[in-house]
């Protein structure tokens, strides 16, 4: 009972036929800070249900009693809510993807989400999953959090202490400077032979977000220990007035390394990885299956464009034979969209409305969002939110063809789908592929 008013206050009705939602009792708008009708309520209309605001026969809002009715501000924030007059009203937890409450987001609800309140790193789960010894993660996470013990760090919790570097002696010592641009961990660095991207930054969350980018897994294990074991001359310098050579400390990071992936992954690393996307950061692929000649599936690459703060979002898909030769593509603007979740769901959808439509039967539809895909291909699951209505769309189309195999691939290995679904969607329209079907892929990229 002590968390019922937290649960209140993130619980929303998702409207369907609206013939059990409460115009001006019920929080059934898609607002973060106020989810209620903020129009004065009318004493005629006191027990008002949002089913007398759709207009039944073309089942979309009724924008006459909507503009004769609400204030211009609360217009918009109703006209936005996807309309589904075959699903009945329901509750749903407004912090979850799928709508349902969970101790762990009613947690996070109160305390406020980590990465959002203390430091805007939000890959802690690659982080998290690297191979590498334990006391690597724990040195990182400290770092990611600017809770090192800095010279500016302990002059914060008004330690008397000398700001300058202790291994240049020359600038303020944060987090940044000693692991990424003091003197001596640029010579370690650029020793390294690491393709480490120059970054215009003082934040070195952001720098180590750009790594994780472009680096791949024995890239991100070698940073990590070059950057373990530049904290550990920071300390040798601190501590015992002795500091290694560039070239000694980088000798030492190399062995240990090698040391500890010989023991605990049967394999040495490499020490001079090429530049990648670091591998790590996506989830284990699907492999796309080989089909026998002569029965080449067709592929359907699809791609979401969201932009945040106008809700706006478009879909683009891209058609190709079994031999990767183009055959056609599609472009269109989707409802207002309430997250980048949302965005994909629709997304889907519309393209496999647009396969149907064209006829086709038996394709393979690859996209690069792991959250959908797993929704389509594990068994069906009660979905409350808004989404919902795009996963249960996109079942229903599948059902309908004769063979649909749906794919998730990561955009570290899928740059057709990446570069170009959102050319189509960037460009004008599908006009210039409908009208160039010779075009091929190959000569698209030259």
């Amino acid at each position: 009972m002590a968390a019922k008013s937290m649960v209140c206050t993130g619980v929303r009705r998702r409207i369907g036929n609206g013939k059990d939602t409460r115009i001006w009792d019920h929080p059934w708008l898609q607002d973060e800070q106020d989810p209620m009708i903020q129009t004065e309520m009318p004493p005629q209309l006191a027990n008002a249900r949002v089913f007398g605001l759709i207009d039944q026969d073309t089942e979309t809002w009724d924008t006459s009693i909507l503009t004769d009715i609400f204030v211009p501000e609360d217009v918009p924030r109703i006209m936005k809510i996807p309309v589904s007059p075959e699903y009945e009203d329901m509750w749903y937890w407004h912090d979850d993807p799928r709508g349902l409450y969970s101790v762990k987001s009613g947690y996070k609800c109160i305390v406020g989400r980590y990465d959002n309140t203390i430091t805007p790193f939000n890959k802690w789960q690659v982080l998290w999953k690297l191979k590498i010894p334990p006391k690597w993660k724990t040195f990182l996470w400290r770092a990611l959090s600017d809770i090192l013990p800095t010279t500016m760090n302990l002059r914060n919790k008004r330690v008397d202490i000398e700001p300058n570097c202790a291994m240049c002696g020359m600038i303020n010592e944060d987090t940044m400077h000693a692991l990424v641009t003091c003197d001596y961990a640029k010579a370690v660095w650029g020793q390294a032979s690491l393709p480490i991207p120059v970054v215009q930054t003082n934040i070195f969350n952001e720098w180590f977000n750009i790594i994780l980018d472009n680096l791949n897994t024995d890239g991100l294990v070698y940073a990590a220990a070059i950057l373990y074991h530049i904290w550990r001359a920071r300390n040798n310098a601190v501590w015992d007035a002795y500091m290694p050579m560039p070239k000694k400390t980088l000798r030492t990071t190399t062995i240990t390394m090698q040391a500890w992936c010989a023991v605990h992954r049967g394999t040495e690393c490499n020490a001079t990885p090429s530049h990648t996307n670091a591998v790590t950061a996506t989830p284990a692929v699907h492999p796309v299956p080989l089909h026998p000649p002569g029965q080449l599936t067709r592929r359907c690459y699809v791609d979401a464009s969201y932009h945040h703060a106008t809700n706006t979002a478009s879909v683009g898909a891209v058609l190709l034979d079994g031999n990767g030769q183009y055959i056609s593509a599609y472009v269109s603007s989707l409802p207002s969209c309430f997250s980048s979740l949302m965005a994909e769901a629709f997304t889907c959808k519309e393209a496999l409305s647009w396969l149907k439509n064209r006829g086709e039967e038996s394709l393979e539809l690859l996209m690069d969002c792991l959250t959908v895909e797993q929704y389509l291909t594990t068994s069906a699951h009660t979905d409350r939110s808004y989404v919902g209505y795009a996963i249960d769309g996109c079942r229903n189309l599948i059902n309908s063809l004769h063979s649909c195999l749906v794919v998730f691939v990561p955009r570290s290995k899928n740059y057709l789908a990446h570069a170009l679904a959102n050319s189509v969607i960037s460009q004008t329209s599908a006009m210039y592929w409908d009208t160039n079907p010779s075009a091929q892929i190959s000569h698209y990229f030259e």
